[in-house]
């Protein structure tokens, strides 16, 4: 019996959000993504999964206990897009910008390749712009 991609998806962000609790460990990302799995940066850049885990791990170390709301999935075979709400408060050093304990609200746009009951691929897509303001990396 086959996994819904939809609910693969789901699983993926509910296991984000574990991570960044620390309920869970960066090895439960090895249950939804393949070993093979390429993300599709927004920068043009690809990276694999390790690559992931470590942009995973600086997300959860800048923001314990972030959490992803999905709004919204729309699934076609293979293919999911999800839409959805992320929320950290940041409290920890990320890209080398201190704690400033400022709120982060994002949009995110996530489209996934699901074979087999795991993400093969990955296009991610968020509102850097608001991130690197609420870090400090960024001003206007």
């Amino acid at each position: 019996m086959s996994i819904d991609p939809k609910t693969v998806v789901r699983n993926f962000y509910s296991t984000t959000d574990a991570i960044a609790a620390g309920s869970a460990p960066a090895s439960a990302l090895d249950e939804v993504l393949d070993a093979s799995l390429i993300v599709h940066m927004p920068d043009g850049t690809s990276i694999d999964r390790d690559g992931f885990r470590a942009v995973n791990h600086a997300f959860a170390q800048g923001f314990p206990g972030s959490v992803h709301t999905v709004e919204e999935l729309i699934g076609e075979g293979e293919k999911v897009v999800a839409r959805l709400r992320w929320r950290g408060i940041h409290t920890g050093e990320f890209q080398s910008a201190p704690p400033t304990g400022n709120s982060i609200e994002l949009a995110e746009t996530g489209i996934m390749r699901v074979t087999d009951g795991k993400i093969v691929e990955f296009w991610p897509l968020f509102d850097s712009l608001t991130l690197m303001l609420g870090v400090g990396i960024a001003k206007i």
